[in-house]
């Protein structure tokens, strides 16, 4: 078991992090020790570790929500590998948007020279 501190630094991201994402539900309320302090298993913690995984990709909050609300319908272990290749797709396709505003500025820069 740990604390929110031991956990935060653990994972290395913020307490305030943590918090956050227990308050608009993206993880389960945590586990409380009788004094009322968060406590961690190991479940949490690799949640968090997920969270933090995803997070680091660029995926969004929402998108996050819906992938671990699937795995916890399912009960079922985590597929990263599928989650990974979706949001692979969609960065993707961002990068062909973006690509798109690219070469419209370049032929914009080239019409006015």
């Amino acid at each position: 078991m740990y604390t929110i501190q031991q956990a935060s630094l653990f994972i290395e991201i913020p307490a305030s992090s943590i918090r956050y994402y227990e308050k608009i539900n993206l993880i389960p309320p945590i586990k409380r020790n009788q004094q009322g302090h968060r406590i961690f298993d190991e479940q949490a913690i690799e949640l968090l570790k997920l969270i933090k995984c995803f997070r680091s990709l660029g995926m969004a909050i929402e998108d996050i929500r819906e992938n671990i609300s699937k795995l916890s319908l399912e009960q079922e272990e985590i597929n990263t590998q599928a989650i990974l290749i979706q949001h692979k797709k969609k960065l993707e396709e961002q990068i062909d948007v973006l690509n798109t505003f690219i070469s419209e500025i370049d032929q914009k820069i080239i019409y006015h020279k």
